[in-house]
């Protein structure tokens, strides 16, 4: 008797995990709520794995590195996404992407210059153009990697794009995805992938790979084995996710305010041969405008200070002030708006600044975590003259 009721227990306990796993514990009978469980189409969490490979060549606009990296570079992804649902809005609002964490490791030219590098990195798709066997998706990556070989003036001078073992890794990527079958997928595109430490040591020209990539997904549903072996076996749970299309609500158009302040680190260019670190600061007032339910466009006005500056404006002109190492700059912009979290990308150029050392115009790319409804958090690239990293901006504001 006692074996029969601790069996019961534990089908009813097993039972309940179950249902907890799709939010719908709505009653005590343990068959009442395994019926309503299996009733939500969606039950588990979809998942896959995705194995990629790549190949391509480098966009270097430097000198030293041009024999190390002729044959360009070779590298391997591995990577696990959950998909969605359209449970929430703002996925529906981006057809069903998908998200997740990856692994990198490659060979990007000659290893005793540039070593063999890894990372680890979180990222992102947005399909589009979706079909039943085939659709096409956009994909941002964002990380670190490292096991690099730095710049050393004695024992690695050729290496003019990387003085750091520590990089930022960031990929950006179109891919065609086809279904070959339930459980498999492939997939095939092509992608940028840039290393840069943001100037924090220098010289950084940074590295800018470009080339193609294809690879196998691999779908499934975590507690697919689970309830068939302790549940019930005749049940089978959906390994790919049925899509809610519930229609979006009506767009609440909005202005929006917002006040952001940062700061960062980096080094004089080498040329100087000072290998001091030098503050940064930003100050950015943006006015934004929601125009559909996951982005918003907008403008601002930028306020920088790079102490480095007061180096290079001292061998040049002999006399600095603190205003020579300020600059003024207006920018347009755009967000992309996922649950709590901002990708902001942001073009601007200069209103006054002593000289033209910093350019004409600046990127700003960066990751917004909204703390609250009013706060938030930000770690972003600001950019002189397109892709040369000129500091990490770490950070954050408010808005109205």
């Amino acid at each position: 008797m006692l074996t029969v009721q601790t069996s019961m227990k534990f089908s009813i306990l097993t039972t309940i995990v179950a249902v907890l796993l799709t939010g719908s514990l709505q009653a005590q009978d343990s068959t009442d709520l395994w019926s309503k469980a299996k009733a939500n189409p969606n039950l588990g969490r979809q998942k896959f794995i995705e194995l990629k490979l790549h190949t391509g060549g480098h966009l270097y606009n430097g000198e030293e590195l041009s024999n190390a990296l002729k044959h360009g570079y070779e590298s391997v992804e591995l990577r696990m996404a959950w998909m969605s649902t359209g449970k929430q809005e703002w996925q529906r609002a981006l057809n069903y992407p998908s998200y997740g964490i990856g692994f990198y490791t490659g060979n990007i030219g000659d290893a005793t210059v540039l070593g063999n590098p890894s990372g680890i990195y979180g990222f992102f798709y947005a399909p589009f153009h979706r079909r039943k066997r085939h659709h096409f998706e956009a994909g941002l990556s964002l990380g670190f990697t490292y096991d690099l070989n730095p710049y050393d003036q004695d024992k690695n001078p050729l290496n003019d794009a990387i003085s750091s073992k520590v990089d930022v890794y960031f990929n950006v990527g179109a891919s065609g995805v086809w279904r070959l079958s339930e459980l498999f997928d492939f997939v095939y595109g092509v992608d940028l992938t840039h290393f840069s430490n943001g100037r924090t040591h220098t010289p950084n020209l940074g590295l800018n790979m470009a080339g193609l990539h294809a690879g196998l997904r691999v779908h499934y549903n975590t507690i697919r084995n689970i309830v068939q072996q302790q549940i019930d076996p005749h049940y089978v749970a959906r390994i790919r996710p049925t899509y809610i299309d519930s229609p979006l609500s009506k767009l609440k158009h909005k202005q929006e305010w917002s006040l952001y302040g940062a700061f960062g680190v980096v080094q004089a260019d080498s040329r100087y041969g000072v290998r001091a670190f030098y503050g940064t600061a930003s100050a950015v007032l943006d006015w934004s405008y929601l125009y559909s339910h996951v982005c918003s466009f907008g403008a601002g006005l930028d306020g920088f200070y790079d102490g480095s500056l007061g180096l290079v404006y001292g061998q040049r002109y002999g006399k600095v002030s603190t205003f020579d190492k300020m600059l003024l700059g207006a920018h347009i912009g755009h967000s992309l708006h996922l649950q709590r979290f901002d990708i902001v990308t942001q073009a601007g150029t200069y209103l006054w600044r002593r000289d033209n050392e910093k350019g004409n115009w600046f990127l700003r790319v960066a990751l917004r975590y909204n703390v609250s409804k009013y706060g938030f958090l930000q770690i972003g690239l600001k950019t002189q003259n397109g892709a040369a990293a000129d500091w990490i901006e770490w950070g954050g504001g408010g808005r109205l």
